[in-house]
């Protein structure tokens, strides 16, 4: 029998929630109708397909393709090609009005290592090979895969790239427009804010815009929350013996000793890889969560007075408890809705996807 192709599908979205509107919903019995309310124009959501293996692209190596589609999916139309701009600003941190040169990285042609674009490009020429790049090729999607054939990996890690422009789009657009709403604004992401391995060279652009912003006087809260993995595990262990309100720093020694059982060796935690600082929380007797929240410039052992916008954070948190979930938050619950791949119209979507695929 023939290999089976492989595609991977992936969904992100993005949900605003007036938090006046949803204090007013019973939280235990929440109204059909007051929920379609709050959500009325409240999402944005991206969808896309990468073909993984034994897909044939005309006139492409798949390699070539995949690069293409991540491009053109970063550029998404439906969204206005906000995300893309969102991914120059960072890129060329482009937030203080300073030109700055994209840093190089490696062609995915000839493997220069001195690859780069002109200030602002969204695609060029390698200055080696003369090839078409693209600004997208710098994170690095193309090491991880072969002429033919892409690992999952690759979906995992543009779907988190992804979630983390789609954050920030929201976040640069106050900060161009409205910098006064941008500093009431409580941020959540599901999942860490981290970004591991070739793609964590967003990472410092990251810390130094949200330290800029934090010194400016425009504090940007925002809050990542973890619901599994070791940190999870260690805070189930703790957290019956931490009284209600307690919130806890581990600090790097604390981490690599209790949590990751490691030994001394080796890289402060998160150095590379992390733009919020691990905080566990006891919000409630029924709630107890894993939170990262930013610092800013990366601080190894971190206290609550560097943790941006934390006084607002621990004032809010206890509003957006959802009471499905035990240490859940409800906006990331509604935006989990939205982004579940099970959801029309995104089925449908991605079903056509697959069948033109199929068809090549």
């Amino acid at each position: 029998a023939p290999p089976n192709k492989a595609i991977a599908f992936i969904k992100t979205a993005l949900l605003r929630i007036d938090r006046a509107a949803l204090s007013a919903i019973d939280p235990l019995s929440p109204h059909p109708l007051a929920v379609k309310g709050l959500m009325q124009n409240a999402a944005v959501y991206h969808a896309t397909a990468l073909p993984m293996r034994h897909v044939r692209v005309p006139g492409m190596r798949l390699y070539d393709a995949v690069r293409r589609i991540i491009f053109e999916s970063i550029s998404d139309p439906d969204l206005e090609g906000e995300v893309l701009t969102t991914l120059k600003w960072i890129a060329y941190e482009q937030w203080d009005g300073h030109a700055k040169a994209l840093a190089e990285f490696q062609c995915p042609h000839c493997e220069s290592p001195h690859a780069t674009l002109p200030y602002d490009a969204s695609e060029g020429q390698c200055p080696e090979c003369k090839q078409v790049i693209y600004l997208t090729d710098m994170l690095g999607f193309h090491l991880e895969m072969a002429d033919e054939a892409a690992p999952d990996t690759i979906a995992s890690s543009y779907m988190l790239v992804h979630e983390t422009l789609l954050l920030f789009t929201a976040i640069r657009y106050f900060w161009t427009n409205n910098r006064s709403v941008l500093a009431t604004c409580l941020f959540l992401k599901d999942g860490p804010l981290s970004i591991r391995a070739q793609y964590s060279k967003l990472v410092n652009p990251i810390r130094r815009f949200l330290a800029y912003a934090n010194e400016n006087g425009v504090p940007v809260s925002i809050v990542g929350q973890e619901k599994t993995g070791a940190f999870c595990d260690h805070l189930d262990v703790i957290a019956a013996s931490a009284p209600v309100g307690t919130v806890f720093i581990p600090s790097h020694n604390y981490i690599r000793e209790e949590v990751q059982h490691r030994p001394p060796a080796g890289a402060p935690y998160g150095i590379d890889t992390n733009y919020g600082a691990k905080v566990f929380t006891r919000l409630t007797a029924r709630h107890h969560a894993v939170l990262s929240i930013p610092t800013g410039l990366y601080k190894q052992d971190p206290v609550v007075a560097d943790l941006i916008g934390a006084p607002r954070i621990f004032a809010t948190l206890p509003g957006l408890l959802s009471a499905r979930y035990e240490g859940g938050l409800f906006p990331i619950e509604l935006a989990n809705n939205i982004a579940s791949l099970s959801t029309y119209p995104s089925a449908k979507v991605l079903a056509l996807f697959a069948e033109a695929m199929g068809s090549s």
